[in-house]
């Protein structure tokens, strides 16, 4: 049996998805695909659109089999911490034969190349623009000379991961089709839905249908946290908040001091952003700070501990059997029975909070039920 796995976030899902879907099926030959997938809170830094279950259904209509949750600790990490955590998760199934990623390039060489350990003279080079007060992606586009686009950096950090975990698990790159244009990109509908465009033609017309009947009245956005972390970092101190959170030397005192200069996230991480720490870093380091996922607790669990099962095609359950009979990690489909665990009850935590900011009811984790597509 093959399987392919894919690490995704669908926020929203668009055609560039259902696209990639399918082709990660014809490419690898696989007879179910499983994707690892963002809960309430995302990569970039912000509140998902959709709440994870309408996304996971979304999927499932669009060429997915299983959906399971990526825990909330990885995904609001940057590229490295995010790859490594999905490539963890679907390595631990004891299933997976494949792993399909978008990317800018599809020449597999060419990326396994650039994930290969770097010679001291790039390190050089890298730490040189680094004093220069670039960030790393930056300063290792500037090493090497080239353009690294967002998907082939988290491809490069999709095949270091799965280096380093020794896995067995085949690569599988699928070019991104318009990726230079927009076409297919998810931040295009989200603006498009914040400025009331029309979007309908970039997305397929199930994941259309999910989005009207599911989008809270108004999408969520960091800045709707604007009280809650601003009145974090105006009673915690520089010092407290550098011992408890990954925070860049110096970035504490000007996130604290700058707290107090303004009554709005947005405004905040636009006046700190700088060339070494974008905005999408501090976004991130707010989220991590709005949920208390701070360095001790990725120390205590540096991978995922368990496969939640948020939906799946009837037709994949042998696939399911399989899962929970080969898995490393226990494979939950009922939360309410899963070993309680920190890791387990940030993602609760973070659901819970995504629930308050779009006026849902609480503990939806032990309420909600999987989605299950009949085929």
């Amino acid at each position: 049996m093959k399987v392919v796995g894919v690490i995704c976030e669908y926020n929203p899902f668009h055609n560039g998805h259902a696209y990639q879907l399918s082709e990660a099926r014809q490419l690898t030959g696989a007879d179910f695909v499983v994707c690892v997938m963002s809960g309430a809170f995302v990569q970039r830094g912000e509140p998902a659109i959709l709440d994870k279950w309408t996304r996971a259904e979304t999927a499932l209509q669009n060429g997915a089999d299983v959906v399971l949750e990526l825990p909330v600790l990885f995904a609001v990490r940057a590229a490295q911490d995010f790859a490594f955590g999905g490539v963890s998760l679907l390595n631990a199934l004891n299933v997976v034969t494949h792993l399909s990623f978008g990317a800018e390039t599809d020449d597999l060489s060419a990326l396994l190349s650039l994930a290969a350990p770097e010679s001291p003279e790039l390190s050089v080079k890298i730490r040189e623009m680094l004093s220069q007060g670039l960030s790393y992606p930056a300063a290792l586009q500037n090493a090497l000379g080239k353009e690294l686009l967002p998907n082939d950096t988290l491809a490069v950090e999709y095949l270091r991961a799965l280096s380093k975990l020794n896995s067995k698990i085949q690569p599988v790159p699928v070019h991104r089709k318009d990726a230079h244009n927009g076409a297919f990109s998810s931040t295009a509908i989200r603006k498009g839905i914040l400025a009331g465009e029309d979007f309908a033609a970039a997305m397929p017309p199930a994941a259309l249908n999910l989005l009207r009947e599911n989008l809270p009245q108004k999408m969520p956005v960091l800045e709707d946290f604007s009280q809650t972390i601003l009145y974090l970092l105006r009673t915690t101190s520089p010092d407290a908040l550098a011992a408890r959170f990954s925070i860049p030397e110096g970035l504490e005192n000007r996130l604290c001091r700058e707290a107090f200069q303004t009554n709005s996230a947005s405004v905040l991480i636009e006046t700190v952003k700088s060339r070494r720490y974008p905005e999408a870093r501090i976004r991130r380091l707010l989220v991590q700070m709005l949920l208390g996922l701070d360095k001790s607790l990725l120390a205590a669990h540096p991978a995922p501990e368990y496969a939640r099962v948020l939906g799946f095609k009837q037709a994949a359950a042998p696939l399911l059997k399989m899962m929970q009979e080969q898995s490393l990690v226990p494979v939950i489909q009922k939360v309410a029975d899963a070993k309680p665990s920190p890791l387990l009850q940030s993602d609760l935590a973070a659901q819970n909070v995504w629930d308050l900011l779009n006026k849902r009811p609480a503990h939806r984790d032990f309420t909600e039920k999987i989605r299950i597509i009949k085929d």
